[in-house]
């Protein structure tokens, strides 16, 4: 009984750390009984809206009436348009119109036209070289601390190189991208999580695992910019193995899911 006190404890300080007000955005993920994924999503509905299907028949309705008469046309899929990816004066083809897709359409893109547009979703957040955002910094500063780790992170994927957003730890100011763990994150679209690096053979040889920062626990969590294509990670890192739970993932979800928000917001 006192450890789940105790970890109730954790969490509702975790929340008053990012400003969350458990009592309206976690009821039951701060309470004795675990907490579903759907519910975390429904409770999150501020930082992570549910999709209209699950929303009920009348938010189906509503969201279909809001959509325009040409909505293809209105993707800019539109042949005479210009749209994502595309240059004045030059012809529309197919991949132009597969780009309009978004990030749901990178399978059929050609593997240079799909990083394009991921660029293109990435630079279109302003994220990139703009300096520190207090909003991301106490996400990122809650994270170290709520999972007592060496280091965490919000990071960028840009073309040749990892920067942080946001960062806590002996983390580098940059990183090449061929070896930043966070790209593997967002290359595989969902959380990645290494108990041990030593222990795989994806990353066993690193330089970040050999080398500075020493790399042996890792856990990311992709983040989205416009059109859905990734385009960093919230990310915690640890110089000694250790586990993470279902509950850790859980709360890695949740912390990623207030960036998101925010990012949202501002595209």
């Amino acid at each position: 009984m006192d450890a789940i006190d105790k970890e109730v404890k954790r969490r509702l300080e975790l929340a008053a750390t990012i400003g969350l007000d458990p009592q309206k955005l976690w009821p039951s993920y701060f309470g004795r009984s675990p907490c579903s994924a759907f519910e975390l999503d429904a409770y999150l509905h501020e930082a992570l809206r549910l999709p209209a299907i699950e929303r009920g028949p009348d938010a189906v309705k509503d969201q279909n009436a809001e959509q325009p008469a040409h909505p293809v046309e209105q993707r800019g899929m539109n042949p005479e348009r210009v749209g994502p990816g595309q240059h004045p004066g030059r012809k529309p083809d197919k991949e132009d119109a597969l780009a309009a897709l978004g990030a749901a359409g990178k399978s059929l893109l050609s593997p240079e036209r799909a990083e394009a547009e991921r660029l293109k979703s990435l630079h279109e957040t302003d994220l990139l070289f703009t300096g520190p955002e207090e909003v991301y910094d106490r996400v990122v500063a809650a994270a170290w601390k709520f999972f007592g780790v060496g280091a965490a992170s919000l990071s960028l994927i840009a073309e040749d190189a990892q920067f942080f957003k946001s960062a806590v730890g002996p983390l580098r100011e940059e990183t090449p991208r061929i070896i930043a763990l966070c790209t593997e994150t967002v290359e595989q679209n969902a959380m990645l999580v290494i108990n041990d690096t030593l222990a795989d053979d994806r990353f066993a040889s690193n330089p970040l695992v050999t080398g500075e920062p020493y790399i042996r626990f890792y856990a990311g969590y992709p983040l989205h910019g416009p059109r859905g294509w990734n385009i960093g990670t919230l990310c915690v890192i640890d110089q000694e193995p250790r586990t993470f739970s279902p509950s850790d993932q859980q709360v890695l979800r949740t912390l990623s899911a207030v960036v998101q928000k925010d990012i949202d917001a501002r595209t």
